[in-house]
């Protein structure tokens, strides 16, 4: 029975304190936060109070959030991994006899629904929100709104099938 119970024991996810630690961390400081939010080592959350995170999220190592003067939303049992960059601003470009730098900036929310998975080193940026049940492949940039149930990849992410299909 007790190599039952360490075969049993060696099968659960390893779940570093130190996570849930950092977790109820940033829980204190963001807009709203959900039970058993979890974020790796090196994982950065600028202006934490634009931030709403749900339950069962998890903030992969080296992964920031970076929310200028607009929010970002995530919602319950999302899965963010290392590398990610989420970001609510972009600069502005329009005016052609100005330097950009001197264009200021255009801030927009992002909202991340429910069950989504970010994969490895994904950037999404301002003004985005995605569906439902999404998948977003390492790499990806994201630059547009993204149906629930799709799987996206690439640079601009892109289509690669629906999950409910």
């Amino acid at each position: 029975t007790l190599c039952r119970l360490l075969q049993a024991i060696s099968n659960l996810p390893r779940i570093e304190p130190s996570q849930r630690l950092r977790g109820y961390y940033y829980g204190q400081l963001l807009a709203n936060c959900g039970k058993n939010f979890r974020v790796g080592v090196g994982a950065r959350i600028r202006n934490p109070a634009l931030v709403s995170v749900g339950s069962n999220c998890y903030l992969g190592e080296d992964a920031h959030l970076y929310p200028w003067n607009e929010k970002i939303v995530i919602g319950n049992n999302v899965l963010i991994a290392a590398g990610a960059k989420i970001i609510s601003r972009n600069h502005a470009f329009e005016k052609l006899g100005l330097p950009i730098s001197s264009q200021g900036y255009n801030n927009q929310p992002i909202i991340i629904d429910d069950d989504v998975w970010i994969g490895f080193n994904v950037v999404i940026l301002a003004g985005v929100t995605i569906g439902r049940g999404s998948i977003i492949g390492a790499n990806a940039v994201v630059t547009k709104n993204i149906e629930p149930y799709s799987i996206m990849g690439g640079v601009p992410a892109r289509l690669i099938r629906k999950r409910n299909e």
